[in-house]
């Protein structure tokens, strides 16, 4: 899968689950200690410095497993 295609997916992935769950960026940024910008950036699709541990936390602040994260990401062993 193309880069782009897989920063675009997890950006919106985090959007999604953060508005079902009525959470604003700036709470995610409290509970992840990530600037609030990083996260509009990465959000946007716009941002591709965050490491696992990173989603991680993502995931954790969000109250979801990693997995529904990359919901809809190809992994290939490539």
């Amino acid at each position: 899968m193309h880069k782009r295609n897989v920063l675009d997916i997890l950006g919106k992935n985090m959007h999604d689950i953060r508005f079902a769950k009525n959470m604003t960026l700036q709470e995610v940024a409290e509970k992840t200690k990530i600037d609030i910008k990083t996260l509009k950036k990465f959000e946007a699709g716009e941002y591709s410095g965050l490491k696992i541990p990173q989603y991680i936390k993502i995931a954790t602040a969000l109250g979801v497993s990693y997995e529904s994260m990359t919901k809809g990401i190809e992994f290939t062993e490539d």
